[in-house]
């Protein structure tokens, strides 16, 4: 991911220069239409952070060594309106689908190890608030942050009676933060964009207790998303 991160940031700032280097001005009424409509697709790296409980130093634990949970990669879909509000503000709405992975690895004192993969799908709703910088011919920066709820559609991780392994709530609440650039075309505008999401709530329930869910206390999840979005120019 860390790659892909690079490669982003490379092509952002590298767009920019290309398109500050034309003569003509694309969608130069683009701002003068209020609501904009479009379509993302984006890949994410998504883990858990997570602390650990009072059962994790009892005894009957004594035989676990730590747990760690490592990043997988994913992809989003999604939909796009975007409300001009009073320059430099826009607010933007979105309905995405997430497809995730989520992985926990056991490590014993005997050196064997449990790894637990959960796919999981997700229903997402974002409400962001985006502050665009002036618009130098094809191009300009923007950032952008707001809330991510999100509700768990589909998830596979099920034990021989069929319960979920750390029974997780199904519905989160994130942070979000990130950067970009839009980039104008004659017939659109895309607009590469790195995006992080840190979850708000605890998502570990609990209500159900075994040997995978007593050493945690707490589970929050964290995300990295990469998105390449396309919003239709004024008729």
């Amino acid at each position: 991911m860390k790659k892909i991160f690079l490669f982003f940031v490379v092509l952002i700032f590298h767009s920019n220069f290309i398109f500050s280097q034309s003569g003509r001005i694309n969608l130069s009424g683009y701002d003068d239409v209020k609501t904009h409509f479009g379509f993302l697709l984006g890949l994410h790296s998504s883990y858990y952070r997570f602390d650990y409980s009072a059962d994790y130093i009892s005894p009957d634990f004594s035989d676990l060594h730590s747990i760690h949970s490592k990043s997988l990669p994913g992809f989003k879909l999604g939909f796009i309106s975007d409300f001009s509000l009073y320059y430099p503000f826009d607010l933007r709405t979105l309905l995405q689908v997430s497809f995730s992975e989520f992985r926990m690895d056991y490590y014993y004192l005997d050196g064997s190890v449990f790894s637990d993969i959960r796919p999981s799908t997700f229903l997402e709703s974002p409400i962001l608030l985006k502050y665009k910088s002036k618009r130098r011919k094809n191009h300009r920066m923007f950032i952008i942050a707001g809330l991510k709820p999100s509700l768990e559609i589909g998830a596979k991780n099920k034990d021989e009676a069929g319960k979920d392994i750390l029974d997780l709530r199904s519905f989160d609440v994130s942070f979000e933060l990130g950067f970009g650039s839009d980039i104008f075309f004659q017939l659109f505008k895309l607009s590469p964009e790195i995006r992080y999401s840190r979850g708000l709530r605890n998502i570990l329930n609990k209500k159900n207790l075994n040997i995978y869910n007593r050493p945690i206390d707490k589970i929050i999840v964290h995300n990295i998303s990469f998105f390449f979005t396309f919003e239709g120019g004024p008729k």
